[in-house]
């Protein structure tokens, strides 16, 4: 516990080749940037479930910054079909939910922004080239308690055999290190690749809007 109470909770900036979760985000070759998109329209408010209110929430300025151990990272690619992107499809277009779970057994918090993806593997991480968009709105600190999870809408260009296109060995950057990342495709095995045009929405504390559409 002592340990928890010692960690810092200030924002992470980037380094190491590594890309921090941060408000302004960060460019592959360490520098600052501000959010691509200031236009992005935010998603029209929906009722919440008692279940998703708990799930993740926000405050408890003691509360320490979650570390990439504490973390479990999905990445969980949207039913073309069932969400009505039957069109995108055809486009060569893929959407997908990220999903960061606490799986510890204490409570931690996320800096409000976006998180970074990359490839490579651990001996060999590069951040993905990325759009970060406010989307579904700004981002906010979120304090998960432990099994709780925040949500951010992700969508990318696809096509099968594109040139550096990946579906595994993916992660997520995280303080100087990264979190591996588990893609989740369909039922019938459909897992499109990430090619390019990548764009990352804001985490969120509910699934409520987060997905592109």
């Amino acid at each position: 516990m002592q340990f928890k109470r010692l960690r810092t909770t200030a924002a992470l900036a980037c380094g190491g080749g590594m890309i921090a979760l941060a408000l302004t985000g960060c460019n592959a070759d360490g520098t600052a940037s501000v959010a691509s998109s200031s236009s992005a329209k935010t998603a029209p408010a929906a009722n919440s479930t008692h279940d998703q209110k708990s799930a993740a929430y926000t405050g408890q300025s003691d509360t320490p910054s979650c570390m990439a151990s504490e973390l479990k990272a999905d990445l969980q690619l949207q039913d073309p079909e069932s969400n009505g992107l039957e069109a995108e499809l055809k486009a060569e277009k893929a959407a997908a939910t990220l999903i960061l779970t606490n799986r510890s057994g204490e409570i931690c918090y996320l800096p409000a922004g976006w998180t970074p993806l990359g490839k490579g593997g651990q001996n060999n991480y590069t951040a993905i080239p990325a759009t970060q968009v406010s989307y579904p709105g700004a981002g906010t600190r979120i304090t998960l308690r432990p099994g709780r999870s925040a949500f951010a809408g992700t969508k990318w260009h696809t096509t099968k055999g594109c040139p550096g296109g990946t579906t595994d060995d993916l992660g997520v950057a995280w303080h100087s290190t990264w979190i591996p990342l588990t893609y989740h495709g369909l039922d019938d095995g459909y897992q499109p690749p990430i090619c390019d045009s990548l764009t990352l929405g804001t985490l969120q504390p509910t699934m409520n809007g987060v997905n592109f559409t």
